[in-house]
């Protein structure tokens, strides 16, 4: 794993602002901010070569979209 010594580099995104200050709160209750969960995030992607969970998918989530 890569150590504290490294090179950083600036990542930027944009996101619901809803969603932003529910995940906060949810990241808050955990003793995390949004940074290191992103972080926690993508090197959890690179220990698993992919996503870090299995992505799903409802049978009615296509009626969502309509």
């Amino acid at each position: 794993m890569s150590s504290d010594n490294e090179d950083k580099t600036m990542f930027a995104m944009r996101i619901n602002k809803s969603e932003k200050n529910e995940l906060r709160k949810l990241y808050a209750d955990m003793e995390l901010d949004l940074s290191t969960a992103v972080n926690l995030f993508f090197k959890q992607s690179l220990l698993e070569n992919g996503l870090p969970f299995r992505p799903t998918r409802t049978a009615d989530s296509n009626a969502e979209r309509k």
